[in-house]
């Protein structure tokens, strides 16, 4: 057990990294941060809490819920570890093929002379690749509207 001078309090951890208090607690509720033990029903924190804070704040920044970082860091076995990992990947190289094809079509918007985007034949073709590689499809949300 380590000493209570290397620990810290939700505080004190909280505030190494600009968070409020109730974000840890929230981190706790989600299963993705627990704290070591609790001395007078305060909770405490040691250094490794310091590095899944990090660790955390990194996956979200990648675009994880926590609901993923959970089954991420929580998985008992290392190939289930590497299947959220390999099926997070995916999503963010889809991601970034919707960004470089929005990126595409508004720097040439900057430079067009066209005062329309659907009379440009550039901005047409860059529409039309979107469409045909279905970089613009979603998954359906709920119930379909019939018409």
């Amino acid at each position: 057990m380590r000493s209570s001078a290397e620990e810290s309090s939700i505080g004190d951890l909280a505030a190494g990294f600009g968070l409020a208090p109730h974000v840890l607690r929230h981190w706790e509720a989600m299963g993705v941060l627990e704290p070591v033990r609790r001395v007078g029903g305060q909770r405490r924190y040691t250094s490794e809490h310091r590095l899944r804070v990090a660790l955390i704040l990194s996956a979200q920044e990648a675009g994880m819920s926590l609901e993923r970082i959970r089954e991420w860091v929580g998985a008992p076995r290392a190939e289930r570890r590497g299947e959220v990992l390999a099926e997070h990947l995916a999503e963010l190289d889809g991601r970034l093929e919707r960004l470089r094809v929005a990126r595409e079509l508004v720097a040439h918007a900057v430079e067009c002379s066209s005062g329309d985007a659907l009379e440009c034949p550039e901005l047409r073709r860059i529409l039309e690749k979107s469409v045909e590689s279905g970089c613009h499809a979603r998954a359906p949300r709920g119930p379909v509207a019939r018409d």
